[in-house]
């Protein structure tokens, strides 16, 4: 299961439950204090805490599984992993270290595809154009991004998804790939990465036809919706 990260945004020692920030989800997420690891502390607002989240009959999402930075686990929880720890086989770890490296080489590979393609470019139509707005858009979304985590770290205003979308659209989709798994902002939140991906799709799907099929395909869109031809 995943573990996620996120704030204690308020907290009810009277009633036993309280909210978090989370640094990947716009709502915040329910906490029961007996889904809370330690036995002999409540948590107190601004407190950093990992968890994990299930959603109950209803659908709603809540966490359990949680712990508090810096804070002492109980015996309980302290068997539990240590059981846990002890049934984890060796081959299985590897796998998962295979999997996940080659995740990487996948993303990493599928970020190079627009500038690869923009050195085609430059080959065949001596156009600089695309490769220097791809290496600006992509520079200028990772310091957007890295300013949205700062943000969320210090419980700020923060940089709106349909801002970050906008700078992906415009080329900077390449830096904010490899900036959601550098820095681990929007890599977690559904919905965000549906959008983004969608982004990805329509700027490798022009790049091919630009490349292959001589824009047969982009102009027949701009002929069809916007009168160009």
């Amino acid at each position: 299961m995943q573990i996620y990260e996120g704030k204690i945004k308020s907290w009810k020692a009277d009633k036993g439950f309280g909210f978090i920030q989370s640094r990947d989800e716009d709502k915040d997420i329910f906490i029961h204090i007996r889904d809370l690891k330690h036995s002999n502390y409540q948590p107190q607002q601004g407190d950093e805490i990992y968890y994990k989240v299930v959603a109950d009959q209803e659908g709603r999402i809540r966490a359990y599984d949680a712990f508090i930075k810096g804070q002492e686990l109980s015996n309980l929880y302290r068997k539990k992993s240590f059981k846990q720890k002890n049934r984890a086989s060796l081959p299985k770890k590897h796998i998962t270290r295979r999997a996940y490296n080659l995740g990487k080489l996948l993303l990493l590979f599928i970020a190079c595809i627009p500038f690869v393609f923009s050195v085609l470019l430059i080959k065949e139509h001596r156009n600089v154009f695309p490769l220097f707005i791809y290496l600006l858009m992509s520079l200028a979304t990772f310091f957007v991004y890295a300013i949205d985590k700062t943000k969320a770290h210090k419980n700020e205003t923060r940089i709106s998804e349909k801002t970050l979308h906008l700078f992906e659209l415009l080329g900077g989709w390449p830096g904010a790939l490899i900036t959601q798994r550098v820095i681990r902002h929007k890599n977690k939140k559904i919905s965000f990465q549906v959008i983004f991906w969608i982004i990805v799709i329509i700027h490798i799907a022009i790049w091919f036809d630009v490349l292959f099929f001589n824009s047969a395909v982009t102009g027949l869109f701009l002929c069809s919706f916007y009168s160009f031809c």
